[in-house]
């Protein structure tokens, strides 16, 4: 009688447990504008440590320079996406300029560091008819966020401080969380964001995951 009662109990206890715990949130950090010698390999030796994998979007050009460290976060275990080919806005460039932004930069990221992205990103989230027209020739998706929390690194004003908290406001479930590998506050910062976001039971996922994930919890 007596370990019945104390059966029931634990397991009234372990309910209330269970539906105070809120469901994990799914995210995907999304690093633009690498690879950067600076950076990089510190990023990868973090979240190597923390058990994160990353999308890094790389801007072609940046890949011409360093392949090694392209291949080297794709070794890793990262998704790569492509950003560009020098990080122009897409909207009043011409065909021909708009082919060597996306086209050649897939060309570079696959002659250069063996990776074909499923993804292009548009620099400065700028996407237009004509953008559409030529990512579609390639057999890559553009990438277009639910929900996106800019960090703000890219606005040199912005203290590490600030940086850290734009960056860990306003995340839920399916939020994408943009920064910029060439900012030294954003590596600074990095460890403490990724303890807080852990902190709030927090699944780290690519771009790719994230996507498919939310497909599937769609309504």
């Amino acid at each position: 009688m007596k370990k019945s009662i104390l059966a029931a109990l634990f397991l009234i206890s372990l309910s209330l447990t269970l539906a105070q715990t809120p469901p994990p949130m799914h995210i995907a950090l999304l690093i633009d504008d690498g690879p950067t010698p600076e950076h990089m390999e510190k990023f990868l030796a973090l979240f190597k440590a923390e058990h994160v994998h990353a999308t890094f979007s790389f801007i072609a050009k940046n890949v011409e320079a360093h392949p090694d460290l392209a291949k080297a976060a794709l070794a890793a275990g990262h998704e790569i996406a492509n950003h560009s080919y020098e990080h122009l806005h897409p909207a009043g460039l011409s065909e021909k300029a708009l082919d060597h932004e996306v086209v050649a930069a897939l060309t570079v990221l696959d002659s250069q560091a063996g990776i074909h992205p499923a993804w292009y990103w548009p620099p400065f989230v700028e996407i237009t008819p004509d953008l559409e027209k030529t990512v579609g020739k390639t057999g890559m998706k553009l990438f277009r966020p639910h929900h996106l929390v800019a960090s703000g690194d890219y606005m040199p004003e912005l203290s590490a401080e600030e940086i850290r908290k734009r960056a860990l406001t306003d995340i839920n479930d399916g939020t994408v969380i943009l920064f910029h590998e060439w900012r030294n506050e954003t590596l600074e910062q990095m460890p403490a964001i990724l303890a807080e976001l852990k902190k709030r039971g927090v699944v780290f996922l690519t771009i790719s995951e994230l996507t498919n994930y939310s497909d599937k919890t769609k309504p």
